[in-house]
């Protein structure tokens, strides 16, 4: 059981992409699958990107002896 550990969440994960994406696919690719595809994942993945970046750019300021200029 130990190697379910990170299948789960990657599963989970995927199922809050698609669910959505197969429950308004009567309404077309573009307006019902493309638009209804990240409603619940889109704000998880954009606040990952942007929480990521912000620790980079703190990480970058404080490690400062590291970065070597050329």
């Amino acid at each position: 059981m130990q190697e379910l550990g990170s299948l789960v969440p990657i599963t989970g994960f995927a199922n809050s992409i698609v669910a959505p994406a197969m429950e308004y696919k009567s309404e077309g690719y573009v307006m019902g699958v493309g638009g209804k595809m990240f409603t619940v994942a889109g704000p998880v993945l954009v606040f990952g990107i942007s929480s990521s970046i912000i620790v980079g750019i703190i990480y970058l300021i404080f490690n400062t002896q590291s970065v070597t200029l050329v």
